[in-house]
């Protein structure tokens, strides 16, 4: 019986970019890259694994749970096939299994700006953008971060879908109560189901667009309206026994990568209008 700890692609990812991106003197060989790795993560668990001498075979590495060393490779590649690693130190190292970062894997556009590795990492990452997070929605979110890192994609992904509501019903409330412009969104108050508040919401707002500042309507279509849709239609195929099939790891992931900017574009909106 293997006692190590199995993590998921996503979180092996996370280290290892954060282990590309550090500069380790050394880490141009595939091997130890996936030692320092092991190192990343036992600090990160607070693990008492034996760290070794530094070499991969006698190393951290070594405690790895060996579907953890086979994700690591394909991450490699992955990374490799995404452009952010190239093959070969230089033109005495050209070749495998030396490598290094790319200019492209040098920029930030390479690193992710949404990512996370635990419910920790998750919520820190939200409230960097909404400070003032619901408490609601943050109960919600720690459940559905619980659920994705349990297998429970569909649990996930309700979870993901309550608490983009609840942030929304609080944006919709801040907008009716503004002592100008506050009887536009009478409406989106009215309404019973999510969907008709959103499309009654969208309609108060399209008037005063202008009136608003870059600051709060910057990207407005894309992380309010189209992010709100995905997550909002994956919740109800999630929470409805529609006989589709659920989703995927990938696709949760994805989904509570995409909260992030929606969150952050509700509330600059909300600040707005409050």
């Amino acid at each position: 019986m293997w006692n190590a700890k199995q993590h998921s692609y996503e979180e092996l990812r996370d280290v290892v970019v954060d282990v590309l991106h550090q500069r380790i003197s050394g880490n141009n060989q595939y091997m130890t890259l996936v030692e320092h790795t092991a190192r990343a993560i036992n600090v990160r668990e607070g693990s008492s694994a034996n760290l070794g001498t530094g070499f991969a075979y006698q190393g951290a590495s070594a405690a790895l749970h060996p579907r953890d060393r086979d994700a690591i490779l394909e991450i490699f590649w992955d990374l490799f096939r995404q452009g952010v690693i190239t093959l070969g130190l230089d033109d005495n190292n050209p070749q495998w299994p030396w490598f290094r970062l790319s200019r492209f894997g040098e920029s930030e556009d390479a690193r992710q700006p949404f990512r996370f590795h635990d419910t920790g990492s998750y919520l820190a990452m939200i409230s960097r953008g909404v400070p003032d997070l619901l408490p609601a929605a943050k109960m919600y979110l720690e459940e559905a971060v619980s659920a994705f890192y349990s297998g429970c994609f569909l649990a996930a992904t309700v979870m993901l879908g309550v608490a983009a509501e609840a942030e929304f019903l609080r944006l919709i409330d801040v907008a009716s109560a503004n002592g100008t412009i506050g009887k536009s969104f009478d409406q989106a108050k009215k309404e019973r189901f999510i969907r008709a508040k959103i499309e009654a919401f969208r309609k108060g707002l399209a008037p005063h667009l202008k009136t608003l500042s870059i600051a709060a309507t910057e990207d407005l279509d894309i992380n309010l309206n189209a992010v709100q849709s995905i997550i909002r239609i994956a919740r109800n195929e999630a929470g409805h026994p529609s006989g589709a099939r659920p989703p995927s790891r990938e696709q949760v992931y994805v989904n509570l990568q995409l909260f992030a900017p929606y969150a952050d574009q509700v509330g600059r909106l909300r600040k707005e209008l409050a």
